[in-house]
This record gives structure tokens, C-alpha cells and sequence, in this order.
């Protein structure tokens, strides 16, 4: 029997869930975080976009950020160093995720979804994660 993901379209069989292979691939990063882990950064910012995670004023500047990350060469430091103040909970004056989501999210048609992950090694991983990050930018393009 096969189910597919009500946000990003991702067909599974069995017992997967989108849900599930994100922690899967979140495991896989924390365990090995110079391997799999070097493109953490890319899997959450895609996970979260694609299954409209955030408020709309962060699903906005999240596509932004992946943008920077594979378009301008921003390092996860940089990002992090960038944002810090500006994204610190004490500061923050908005919620990242609890306020209106993204209302054109529905309109969305997903090329490649984590269900394209392949979590056999590091190379492979890596290189799956790349093309999501890729394809969830083209997919989002007229949402800038």
C-alpha cells in the first residue's frame, strides 16, 4: 500500500513518511556530522520549505538563505554570524513557525522531495540532498 505527503506531493510505501525519513537523514548527520552532516544546513532549510513549516516571513527569508548557500557560496557560519542577532529568541519579536504560513503554498508543484534521499553514504547522500536543495529553489522561484 502506498501513501503520498499531503504538503509536497512525495509518494511511500510502507510505513515511510516524510516526517520519518527527515529524522532518518537528521540522525544520519548528527552521527556523522563531517560526512553526512555537511549539507545539514540544505536539509532542513528544504525539509521546512516544502512542507510549510514556517510563518510566511520565514518561509520567505528560509528560501532566501538556501538561495545564499547555493548560489552566493555562504557558508553555514557566515549564515549563522549574519543572523544571530537578529534571530535570537530573546530579540525576536515574530514566531519562526507559530504565525500565517505561506497562503500560496498550495499553488507549489514539487519536482524532487526527500523521498529522492538516498541514505546509502556520504557521497551519494550529499550529492541527493544538493539536487532537493536545487530543485525545492526552481520549484519556489515565483515565490521570491
Amino acid at each position: 500500500m502506498s501513501a503520498h505527503c499531503l504538503a509536497c506531493g512525495a509518494i511511500w510505501t510502507a510505513d515511510e513518511t516524510c516526517r520519518g525519513r527527515f529524522e532518518a537523514c537528521l540522525a544520519l548527520e548528527y552521527e556523522h556530522p563531517r560526512a553526512f552532516g555537511a549539507v545539514h544546513h540544505l536539509t532542513v532549510l528544504c525539509y521546512m520549505l516544502q512542507h510549510n513549516e514556517y510563518s510566511r516571513e520565514s518561509w520567505l527569508e528560509a528560501r532566501q538563505m538556501l538561495f545564499d548557500f547555493m548560489h552566493n557560496n555562504v557558508l553555514p557560519a557566515e549564515m549563522r554570524q549574519r543572523n544571530r542577532s537578529r534571530m535570537d529568541s530573546g530579540r525576536r519579536t515574530t514566531s519562526i513557525t507559530r504565525a500565517p504560513k505561506l497562503a500560496e503554498f498550495s499553488t507549489i508543484v514539487w519536482s524532487h522531495t526527500i523521498a529522492q534521499v538516498r541514505l546509502d553514504t556520504p557521497e551519494i547522500y550529499c550529492a541527493d540532498v544538493q539536487q532537493w536543495a536545487a530543485a525545492v529553489l526552481a520549484d519556489t522561484a515565483s515565490s521570491q
